[in-house]
């Protein structure tokens, strides 16, 4: 491994801007580092983001197809900022900068790791594919693409910033919307004519942020959360007909939209709203993430929980994210058995991020000796 090549990609990805929408600029800087390993770099084009890149290197035998991938955007810069977020300021250990903990460690450590397996011609019973994707911040539609125009492997490491837990399950989520229809009639005669909607959404939406989930042994319970509530006409002496609520629900793998949907209609049957309320998906143009979980024996895991050990004498712990990634769509609809693991910082999705260096060199080192055991 190549030290110093490695510390300055590090630092030449946190200095380009790849807000989502904007990665052209870091998918040509990575896919010119990955033609000039010798590697045929191949462009995914999306309308109005930025293109994803993927490319492969072939091993010399047969043997299963290991996928190391990552996201190139960022979110956009937050109020706050010390420095500018573009240069990197070193401080020790700690590296500043937009994108320095989610996740361009990640990806400097994938190319650092394809570009050492090249220069020292490491035996391969297999292949590495390698994916850069657009759009993790917002939608997942490059890593979504990817997988509709043919994307497969064996299994996967999503270089994503969890350093110190490697995540082998993540729960799934869904944006619902719930429409409470009421009865409407001219406001000076409420609460004797009419039905407010506004007034049973209310209650409905208590209801809902109090209803149960499925408990997963490791990964916790769902989630309920009222992000939106609309409803009523502000210019006429209406009673409020209809009214929306938006609900961001979190799942764990044995609850699905349709569970959660006959949830919300029970509930608004005991509040006496049979009949009146509606429950739908927000409408997505790809599908939603849904929850999954790999096996805590497979080789993808306990190899990279060896490597961690030699690498850096402590255990690597297995976990769940109670968030969502492009490893979901991995997992579900890609059928990859992905683990999630990189190296990660703090102030994540916050003014004045930082990652750690030390952890960009060592999860290179560690994904290289996992691909020379799982490929070797």
């Amino acid at each position: 491994m190549n030290h110093d090549r490695l510390r300055n990609t590090y630092f030449d990805l946190i200095g380009i801007n790849s807000i989502s929408g904007n990665e052209r600029e870091i998918a040509s800087y990575l896919g010119d580092r990955l033609s000039s390993i010798g590697l045929d770099v191949h462009f995914s084009e999306m309308e109005n983001i930025g293109p994803s890149i993927y490319a492969q290197l072939n091993g010399q035998n047969d043997g299963p197809t290991i996928l190391m991938i990552g996201h190139m955007d960022t979110v956009a810069v937050m109020d706050g900022w010390n420095t500018d977020p573009f240069t990197p300021i070193i401080d020790g250990d700690k590296v500043y900068g937009l994108g320095a903990c989610d996740m361009k460690g990640g990806l400097a450590s994938i190319l650092e790791t394809i570009a050492t397996i090249v220069e020292e011609n490491i035996l391969l019973n297999g292949n590495i594919k390698i994916a850069f994707v657009s759009d993790e911040e917002v939608l997942s539609r490059g890593t979504y693409k990817l997988i509709q125009d043919g994307l497969k492997a064996d299994m996967a490491i999503m270089a994503e910033c969890r350093f110190q837990e490697a995540a082998i399950g993540f729960r799934g989520r869904y944006s619902i919307n719930v429409t409470v229809n009421g009865q409407t009639g001219h406001a000076s005669q409420y609460p004797f004519v009419g039905e407010s909607a506004i007034i049973s959404a209310s209650r409905l939406a208590i209801e809902i942020e109090n209803l149960p989930t499925i408990n997963h042994p490791q990964m916790g319970g769902g989630t309920w959360c009222i992000r939106h509530i609309q409803g009523g006409i502000k210019s006429t002496l209406n009673i409020p007909d209809k009214c929306e609520i938006f609900v961001d629900r979190y799942v764990t793998p044995e609850e699905t939209f349709e569970s959660c949907r006959d949830q919300i209609l029970d509930a608004a049957k005991r509040l006496g709203m049979g009949g009146k309320v509606i429950v739908e998906l927000v409408p997505r143009e790809i599908p939603y993430l849904e929850a999954f979980e790999i096996p805590r024996d497979h080789s993808m895991v306990t190899t990279l929980q060896k490597k961690y050990k030699d690498i850096t004498g402590e255990n690597l712990s297995v976990g769940y994210d109670r968030s969502v990634c492009d490893s979901n769509f991995l997992a579900n609809i890609g059928n990859i058995p992905t683990v999630t693991f990189g190296p990660s910082g703090e102030n994540l999705h916050r003014s004045n991020e930082f990652g750690y260096l030390s952890q960009v060199e060592k999860s290179t080192l560690i994904y290289i000796e996992t691909i020379k055991d799982l490929l070797g």
